[in-house]
């Protein structure tokens, strides 16, 4: 008897505390995504999209219906102005603003100005001094697969930042940026370091490297040309907080991290215009 009494009052207890939760979600607002960005001998390359809401019905089958095909942007120098044309690279279907006056020299500061649907968006970066990694070499982890080493005497003084690029000759297209590809020398100001990156994801076939057996790797016979940039502080720290962003792995219930815009509108604009100050060292990845 003791035992069905404590039961009912078991189930009695329990379901009288349920109560059903409903979540009030804000109203979704549209932010203009950019990608930009200027280096030592290169033109401006900008690409223009429109987020999309983690609820909502889009159609991930078709991301091209997210890039801007009617924007106007412009480059500045402080002297001479340069309107970015329009083009399509073949085999990827995503318009790319090219500019054609101005190319990326050492110290000089550029202006980037977007304007879409009347609205006009700007954004400063300046190209620095850049700094050279002390060499690279590769690290069997799997055989014939591991990761890119390098070894690096970081300056003195502090407030330097940095960006990781690389890319396989005869296999990748454009340099790729590995997960937390940008840092800061908070740590290692005027030290010697050794770090490693892998190969990260080509952000324009992400199933290809998906479908690999061993994505992110490194391979006998490979060479590899690693872009090694000096940044500013307003662009790391747009970098640093994308990384925090997407570490959370699209969870939209984890804690939230703000992306800082170089654009000085987090609330219309996300992305950044980066001047990045590159050097090169080229590796090849020979079977021992």
């Amino acid at each position: 008897m003791k035992q069905i009494l404590v039961l009912i009052l078991s189930l009695f207890f329990i379901f009288s505390c349920r109560k059903d939760v409903i979540l009030k979600l804000p109203t979704y607002q549209q932010k203009l995504v950019v990608e930009a960005s200027i280096e030592t001998g290169q033109p401006a390359f900008v690409l223009l999209s429109y987020s999309v809401p983690y609820f909502g019905n889009f159609d991930l089958s078709h991301p091209e219906q997210v890039y801007i095909q009617d924007g106007f942007v412009t480059l500045t120098d402080g002297t001479i102005t340069d309107t970015l044309k329009k083009i399509i690279f073949p085999n990827i279907a995503i318009p790319f603003y090219i500019g054609s006056k101005i190319t990326g020299i050492q110290g000089k500061t550029y202006t980037l100005k977007i304007t879409v649907k009347n609205n006009t968006y700007t954004s400063v970066s300046t190209i620095l001094n850049p700094t050279k990694l002390d060499s690279l070499y590769f690290k069997g982890e799997k055989d014939s697969l591991g990761l890119i080493w390098a070894n690096f005497t970081e300056p003195f003084g502090v407030g330097d930042f940095y960006q990781w690029f690389a890319k396989r000759l005869t296999k990748d297209v454009f340099y790729v940026l590995p997960f937390n590809s940008s840092f800061d020398d908070k740590f290692i100001d005027g030290k010697s370091i050794h770090f490693a990156y892998n190969r990260g994801d080509n952000p324009y076939n992400v199933q290809a490297t998906k479908d690999e057996i061993h994505p992110g790797d490194y391979s006998w016979g490979d060479t590899v040309v690693v872009k090694f940039c000096k940044i500013g502080r307003k662009e790391f720290e747009f970098w640093n907080t994308y990384y925090q962003n997407k570490s959370s792995n699209g969870n939209p219930f984890s804690a939230p991290s703000n992306i800082k815009s170089t654009f000085g509108n987090d609330l219309e604009v996300l992305g950044a215009f980066v001047a990045y100050s590159p050097s090169f060292d080229t590796l090849i990845i020979k079977k021992k």
